[in-house]
């Protein structure tokens, strides 16, 4: 099983975007469909300082970075088609796309096991496994599809379907949920950040409840979080037909406010390495010359010493 980390913050950066996704290679019947515009996430804000201070902290490898920053570089979009047939199974295609030279990338896999991996065209690659990427390398390799605009065109866009957010919820049988076809989000690397949210309904009936669901969500947020503030105001819901869609601008004070919670010091200590590697978590005082606290035991010449008393300390001599 192929297993695709995304790193994917809040940044301040906006790009251009890249040729469309050719989506013939995504499955028929895909529950999760995602694209990353990689250029506009290593240029913004927060990828970078963590990059920053993972090269300083790895100055041993130095090669070996820059040797991935460079096919990093290289990278224009990747495209993601993931399925669950089964509860703990997980189906994914992978393309990618960019300047690079295929021949390159395909060269770091392994010649045997069960990933596969295909030059598709000349600045692009296919990784799957077993008979879902022959499926796809067939699709791919077809008549060339009419020149479409991708879905959404976020720098970060991924879309999944109702019928796996339904199986997730584990309440199969919510009424706001059943006639739920899909949901896509988008993200725009803006400054500030903007968010798209579409959720498609099976019909106006049902987009209607939507509607009426994500209003109440609205409505009732600054009482449940008065630490939102005003950032409802920023937030937009609207009904198109069998659509509902939102549009949400990040406000600064909320932004900001993310930040000051992050670097409070009432942090899980698992979060807080991670976040401070992004400049948000508290600052990492291991490395710092901070005077320690003495905790050698004093020389008492055989005599034991009292503290806490109410004349002071008191030594007594040691049991014999």
């Amino acid at each position: 099983m192929i297993r695709t980390l995304l790193l994917l913050g809040v940044c301040s950066y906006a790009t251009a975007q890249s040729s469309p996704v050719d989506w013939r290679f995504a499955h028929p019947d895909a529950d999760v469909k995602m694209t990353v515009d990689v250029q506009a996430l290593l240029k913004c804000d927060a990828v970078t300082k963590a990059l920053d201070q993972f090269k300083a902290q790895a100055k041993d490898n130095a090669a070996q970075i820059e040797l991935g920053l460079a096919i990093a570089r290289s990278i224009d979009r990747v495209a993601v088609s993931a399925r669950q047939p089964g509860s703990n199974d997980t189906d994914a295609l992978v393309l990618v796309s960019g300047s690079f030279d295929p021949s390159l990338i395909t060269g770091f896999f392994p010649k045997t096991g069960k990933s596969k991996v295909k030059a598709i065209g000349p600045h692009s690659i296919l990784i799957g496994e077993g008979d879902s990427f022959d499926g796809a390398v067939e699709r791919i390799s077809g008549t060339p599809a009419a020149a479409a605009a991708d879905p959404d065109p976020s720098d970060i866009w991924i879309e999944v379907s109702g019928a796996l957010i339904a199986k997730q919820s584990g309440q199969p049988g919510l009424p706001v949920l059943q006639g739920l076809q899909n949901v896509a989000i988008g993200l725009k690397l803006n400054d500030p950040p903007e968010f798209n949210i579409a959720l498609t309904a099976a019909d106006e009936a049902a987009s209607g409840e939507l509607f009426k669901t994500l209003q109440q969500a609205v409505m009732a947020a600054p009482l449940a979080f008065p630490a939102l503030g005003s950032a409802g105001k920023a937030l937009s819901v609207k009904q198109d037909g069998s659509n509902v869609r939102v549009h949400f601008v990040v406000p600064p004070e909320l932004l900001a406010l993310a930040q000051q919670q992050a670097q409070s010091a009432n942090l899980p200590p698992q979060l807080a390495p991670l976040l401070s590697a992004f400049g948000m978590g508290p600052k990492d005082t291991a490395q710092t010359d901070v005077a320690q606290p003495n905790t050698a035991q004093p020389k008492n010449d055989g005599k034991v010493k009292i503290f806490g008393l109410d004349g002071g300390p008191k030594e007594i001599p040691a049991a014999k």
